[in-house]
């Protein structure tokens, strides 16, 4: 027979105990595992009995580990089981463990997606296409994902993606005032806000076009393209090809004659 000989609290962890039977260290345990068992100087234990302790020792140190990981900031199912699964966990003792945190509702992914939404519509400039995007890497199913965005509707992604593009209109920019208004619809469906939104936020943007900025842009530009094609063409060629890289800078055509006529004046 094994008998219980010494119970040791530890110096470092109170709430953990050294068991000692037949005068030899044999395990630890948890508070709640040892009040949970009765365990008592005295106490006979079969190697069974041992094993059961032990093992119910190894899952509740684990829960504990799961909860101390949720302490920080809700998660998904997905996250808690690659979590235990980093830390070596067996599969049996994770779906074990996520099954008692489900139970407690510690863990739930309808609640978590909601209140990922809501962190994402008040502190970013995004999209729902793409917190959808990040919601389904965290582990969420595309339908629990799809359900809790619906609480950024229209209204709501206009004022944001206004918001964000209306600032973005107002910066300094080296390109022409069409290519900027371009590249904010761009970036506005990078964001993952839907077309209709972004059709309606870009009818009310406007970019104040002075027009001798413009065309300071546009010669900077236009400069620049000179001296590299001027390398290889000449002539009608050279202003071709000098017009349509400006076209497809979305400058206005008769600020890109202005500077082909005074090419042809200096020439």
């Amino acid at each position: 027979m094994r008998t219980v000989t010494k119970i040791q609290q530890q110096k470092k962890r109170k709430n953990r105990y050294n068991i000692f039977v037949n005068d030899v260290y044999t395990f630890s345990v948890d508070e709640d595992v040892l009040v949970k068992y009765h365990i008592h100087k005295g106490m006979d234990l079969t190697p069974e009995e041992i094993e059961e302790i032990t093992s119910d020792e190894d899952f509740h140190s684990t829960y504990m580990m799961a909860i101390n990981y949720l302490s920080y900031r809700m998660r998904t199912q997905q996250e808690i089981r690659t979590y235990l699964q980093d830390k070596e966990i067996t599969l049996e003792m994770t779906n074990d463990i996520i099954k008692r945190l489900d139970e407690e509702q510690l863990i739930d992914d309808q609640t978590f997606a909601e209140a990922f939404v809501r962190d994402r519509m008040n502190q970013t400039s995004k999209g729902p296409k793409i917190i959808v995007k990040e919601l389904q890497e965290k582990g969420v199913s595309r339908e629990i994902a799809d359900k809790a965005v619906l609480q950024y509707d229209h209204d709501a992604q206009f004022s944001k993606a206004y918001k964000w593009a209306q600032s973005e209109a107002k910066k300094k920019s080296p390109h022409a005032a069409k290519k900027q208004k371009e590249q904010i619809q761009y970036k506005l469906m990078q964001k993952g806000f839907s077309s209709d939104v972004i059709s309606q936020v870009m009818n009310e943007i406007e970019i104040e076009v002075d027009e001798t900025e413009e065309y300071q842009k546009l010669e900077k530009q236009a400069d620049t393209l000179l001296r590299r094609y001027e390398k290889k063409h000449e002539g009608y060629e050279l202003k071709m090809k000098l017009k349509s890289a400006l076209y497809q800078r979305r400058f206005p055509s008769e600020l890109i004659d202005e500077y082909i006529d005074k090419i042809d004046e200096s020439s």
